[in-house]
């Protein structure tokens, strides 16, 4: 219990320094390090969304019309609730989770176990500033940019699909988005997804810069630690946003009132 609380509070000290200390990121090599996890976590991580994005998409408006009988304004409804508002801020979540999270935990590890962070401090660098800063912020950026970029190729690419595969009308599909569609939708999705980010950086970061022990084998387990809370802080953070937004603590896929 009360390492649970210390990571807890690790994490809060972590995320309130990384707020404060925004002004940091003019520096010349914390800008640096904030393009690099840019382009790590958002640019290099587009190519494998392409083919699952459309998938979904396709997979949701078939189900809708072909199994439940529905016409085409109930799918892209469906669609909408399911892909703006949830499933494409927890597929990006899920990538970064993956990709960068474990990536950060282990190269914050390896730097904690080899005496690169305290190289840092002797030279009076706050670890916290060159390190965690421009990490949290990018990747909260690159995890709110592959939302959109998940939410265009699902929406888009599964309507297109589907009018190729199930012969749905696409511009009654189009005419159905434009008309339901609503900026609240995706600035709903983009808080989420920035807060995502920033959560998912801040756990692995907390983690690799405190790994259990001196040896190499604390890596792994900083990272295994990191991944495993990322995804239970996401999951936590998408249940709170469903409860307050549609009333039911239920992923947003159940609405109390409509």
């Amino acid at each position: 219990m009360y390492a649970l609380y210390r990571e807890l509070e690790g994490t809060a000290y972590l995320l309130t320094h990384a707020i404060r200390r925004l002004g940091v990121l003019r520096l010349p090599p914390v800008t640096e390090e904030l393009m690099r996890q840019i382009y790590f976590t958002g640019a290099s991580a587009t190519g494998g969304i392409v083919l699952r994005g459309a998938f979904i998409g396709t997979l949701i408006i078939a189900y809708v019309i072909e199994v439940l009988n529905a016409d085409a304004q109930l799918a892209v409804k469906l669609l909408l609730w399911v892909v703006l508002r949830e499933v494409g801020p927890l597929i990006a979540a899920v990538l970064v989770i993956q990709r960068s999270g474990a990536a950060v935990a282990t190269e914050l590890a390896l730097k904690e176990i080899s005496g690169e962070i305290a190289s840092l401090r002797r030279m009076r660098i706050d670890p916290r500033d060159y390190l965690v800063v421009p990490r949290v912020v990018g990747m909260a950026v690159s995890n709110a940019a592959l939302t959109l970029y998940v939410q265009l190729i699902a929406v888009g690419g599964g309507m297109f699909l589907s009018s190729l595969m199930i012969h749905v009308p696409l511009d009654e599909m189009l005419e159905s988005f434009f008309l339901l569609a609503s900026p609240l939708d995706m600035v709903y999705s983009l808080v989420k997804s920035l807060l995502f980010g920033a959560a998912i950086a801040v756990i692995a970061c907390y983690h690799g810069l405190h790994p259990n022990g001196t040896s190499i084998n604390a890596v792994p387990q900083a990272t295994t630690r990191a991944v495993t809370e990322a995804l239970l802080m996401v999951m936590l953070l998408n249940a709170v946003f469903a409860y307050l937004v549609y009333g039911v603590a239920l992923f947003g896929l159940v609405t109390a009132q409509q």
